[in-house]
């Protein structure tokens, strides 16, 4: 016999439901993470830093595979089931997070996966992603460089066509996708009222594709979570910039409102954003040093990094603490603590 009420317990492990909960049955939504994340101090901080940081670790979003993609896969794969789609297609580099994520939590909804991938600068941690890439996706259909990935897209759609394929963009960064992260915001703003951390002056997380981005910036504005949001660019800025940003803050705006929600100006949000360069290094996925000392830092403090994001993330961010005496800053991590099991083992 169905339970009524199991629906309304899912919803509230969202904050956003939680803050709103009128608007639980108006934006398709699953439950496949495990919230809240923590929210913990770096301890030993040198006094060379002269401020104090605070961690938000995504990483634990989920035991069966994490990172940021988590809470914007909650919004996609449900919105695919609501519109019967029989197969998901996303895109990304061949080692890329976002694609392993939708393999396996695709999976966990009955969801086969084909992946678009293009080349990387490959790395031993580009390597292992590659490899999971390779063994949890449905399909793979290669381009031989990002500017063919439109095109090999469209032929995979249209292959698939019977099918009804739901496509998700790069990283999941689109309107609905964005929404994952106000309510990430909306959650850390929770646990900030309730004492486990500090009102954090400036918040960090990596820019890629912007979605989690734009999602942190319309929470803070939501909840005056935090004075200033930074993207630290991890794409190149022809990629990762504000005009980007400004359309998925608008799309996800009106998302909010059509449910309900009484979301701010994109302006207030946008104003917040400060995209940050200079950390990018010879281009995507390519080390660098200031990301390899970052990682050497970071690691005894239980903060495994990636070469191509987090590391260059934190490396900006500890140069942040540098610059910055007194404030407290907070570094949103966004990469799985933990590595999903083999295909084969899958229940």
């Amino acid at each position: 016999m169905n339970d009524p009420s199991i629906g309304v317990r899912r919803a509230e492990a969202n904050a956003l439901f939680r803050a709103f909960p009128h608007a639980a049955g108006r934006i398709a939504w699953t439950l496949l993470g495990e919230w809240p994340t923590p929210v913990e101090r770096m301890r030993q901080v040198p006094d060379e830093f002269q401020g104090e940081l605070w961690v938000k670790r995504d990483d634990r979003s989920s035991r069966i595979y994490g990172g940021n993609k988590v809470r914007k896969l909650e919004y996609l794969l449900a919105d695919a089931r609501s519109r019967g789609a029989g197969r998901v297609i996303t895109t990304g580099v061949v080692g890329s997070h976002h694609a392993l994520a939708t393999c396996v939590h695709g999976r966990r909804l009955g969801l086969p996966t084909t992946l678009v991938v293009f080349p990387q600068p490959m790395t031993d941690h580009a390597r292992e992603i590659t490899a999971l890439n390779e063994e949890w996706a449905d399909e793979i259909r290669r381009c031989g460089s990002f500017a063919t990935q439109p095109f090999v897209e469209a032929a995979a759609r249209w292959r698939r066509r019977k099918e009804q394929p739901y496509v998700i963009p790069g990283g999941g960064s689109n309107a609905l996708g964005t929404l994952g992260y106000v309510g990430g915001a909306l959650e850390l703003a929770e646990q900030v009222r309730a004492g486990e951390a500090p009102r954090p002056d400036v918040l960090w997380v990596a820019a890629g594709t912007l979605g989690t981005l734009a999602g942190l910036a319309i929470g803070a504005a939501m909840t005056d979570l935090a004075d200033r949001v930074r993207g630290v660019r991890i794409v190149p800025s022809a990629l990762a910039n504000e005009l980007v940003l400004g359309r998925l803050v608008e799309g996800a705006v009106r998302f909010l409102r059509e449910a309900g929600i009484p979301a701010p100006d994109p302006r207030l949000a946008i104003d917040r954003v400060e995209l940050v360069g200079g950390w990018l290094g010879g281009g995507y996925g390519h080390p660098t040093e200031a990301g390899a000392a970052a990682t050497e830092w970071f690691r005894p403090r239980g903060v495994p990094l990636d070469p191509s994001y987090t590391s260059k993330t934190a490396a900006a961010v500890l140069e942040g603490l540098r610059r910055e005496p007194g404030a407290t800053h907070l570094y949103w991590h966004t990469l799985s603590g933990v590595v999903p099991v083999p295909k084969a083992a899958w229940p």
